[in-house]
């Protein structure tokens, strides 16, 4: 069984490392703080992937693009595995994803990298049987895998014992060779707590409840990792929060130590319930879902980072969020989202006057970098002049690659050297 994914570079593999070794080993005070730098915008994914009734269990792909969820619809009596693909107006209508439905439970999907493979949960045939205290036959909800192959899915395998028990597991999250999930006893919800299994050497190690500041006595669920690799994100309904189960985090610091549990705050965390913290690709931004209130359903959010509020503050930021085709100053669709954020920013903000500049990566020829860059700049002022905005309000300039902020030439670096930056002019 191949298992890849994106999230973890090799320094966030060893700090994933020490930090199960140091909850292993170690307690916690568990009094949460709140994180009060959080700022931005939450609201209903736009499009047509919500509706009345739930959607639950979030993963996002590799690229940003599409959402797996799971979803019990009108004339079914179980859940089942949906994804919605994200369109220039909204995020698409759910699509059963038929191949791994089954006609039990089937939950909790987690992609793999660029949606190569799909851990989820279910109690499908073939998922670990027990007697109950009532001497019935009772079926778990265990963690399964399928891989997919030129398009199609694999049958579903079920992970071994190491992993899956008697009792209910579920909200699977791999980050690297480290699986993260939520287990509880059958029946008995408030008891969830995380737990993580290591994925070595081709077999699974026996899956270990994580200690303080994650786990309490009270209920937690649906660990994620930040793309960085250097947060994980967590709910819980332990006491301090603002409702049911809140969104937490805790660091992953370079040195081996971890902070206590942060709450999110009152921006993300309400007094309905949230979880499933998703990071966007940039890291930037997220998905999560929202209950509003108890015997409602819960739907997805998102929460979005105002860069342009963060402009008014330091008078100028660059962002490499505003993408163009490779070698061409035309801006790409998935970049009007922000910009038109910007119009809406500089429409409440009339006196504003903006400096526009381009910058590429190391690559090509220096002369043509600079071309490049400040057409780029020009095309930036003029989508914002199309919106609405008065011409006499920017000005562009080019640097090409003459000011890089990395010296380097890789993937990496050449997404931050490629960036537009924004001065208020005073």
């Amino acid at each position: 069984m191949a298992l890849q994914n994106h999230t973890l570079t090799s320094r966030n593999s060893v700090a994933i490392l020490s930090f199960v070794l140091y909850f292993f080993f170690s307690l916690f005070n568990v009094s949460a703080a709140e994180d009060s730098s959080i700022q931005g915008k939450v609201a209903p994914l736009k499009g047509d992937i919500n509706t009345s009734l739930n959607e639950f269990g979030i993963s996002l792909s590799e690229d940003g693009n599409t959402l797996y969820y799971y979803s019990k619809r009108q004339n079914s009596n179980y859940s089942d595995l949906y994804k919605s693909v994200k369109k220039k107006d909204g995020w698409s209508s759910g699509i059963e994803i038929s191949e791994l439905n089954s006609q039990y439970d089937d939950q909790s999907p987690f992609i793999v990298g660029d949606e190569k493979a799909l851990i989820f949960s279910s109690n499908r045939d073939g998922s670990i049987e027990f007697r109950m205290g009532s001497g019935k036959i009772g079926v778990s909800r265990d963690l399964y895998f399928s891989a997919n192959k030129n398009g199609n899915w694999d049958k579903p395998t079920r992970l071994p014992l190491e992993v899956n028990s008697p009792a209910i597991e579920e909200n699977p999250f791999l980050a690297g060779s480290y699986l993260f999930f939520t287990r509880y006893p059958f029946g008995k919800v408030a008891e969830s707590d995380i737990y993580i299994s290591e994925y070595k050497d081709g077999s699974w190690g026996k899956a270990i409840r994580m200690e303080s500041p994650i786990n309490t006595e009270h209920a937690e669920i649906a660990a994620t990792l930040s793309r960085d690799g250097k947060y994980l994100y967590f709910s819980s309904n332990r006491p301090g929060g603002y409702g049911g189960l809140d969104i937490y985090k805790i660091e992953i610091k370079e040195d081996g130590t971890f902070s206590s549990a942060i709450n999110l705050g009152p921006v993300i965390n309400t007094a309905g319930d949230e979880a499933f913290y998703t990071e966007t690709p940039d890291g930037k931004n997220a998905y999560f879902c929202r209950l509003v209130k108890e015997g409602g359903n819960y739907d997805i959010y998102e929460f979005s980072v105002n860069e342009w509020e963060e402009l008014k503050k330091n008078k100028k930021i660059s962002l490499e969020s505003i993408h163009f085709k490779t070698g061409s100053y035309e801006i790409q669709e998935e970049s009007f989202s922000i910009l038109d954020k910007l119009v809406e920013f500089l429409k409440e903000n009339p006196s504003i006057r903006l400096k526009i500049t381009g910058h590429t990566d190391l690559h090509g020829d220096r002369g043509d970098n600079l071309e490049l860059s400040r057409n780029r700049a020009s095309s930036v002022r003029d989508y914002l002049v199309k919106k609405g905005i008065g011409s006499s309000r920017f000005t562009t300039d080019g640097k090409g690659s003459n000011e890089p902020i990395y010296p380097e030439k890789n993937p990496e670096t050449d997404v931050k050297n490629r960036r537009t930056e924004f001065q208020i002019l005073e």
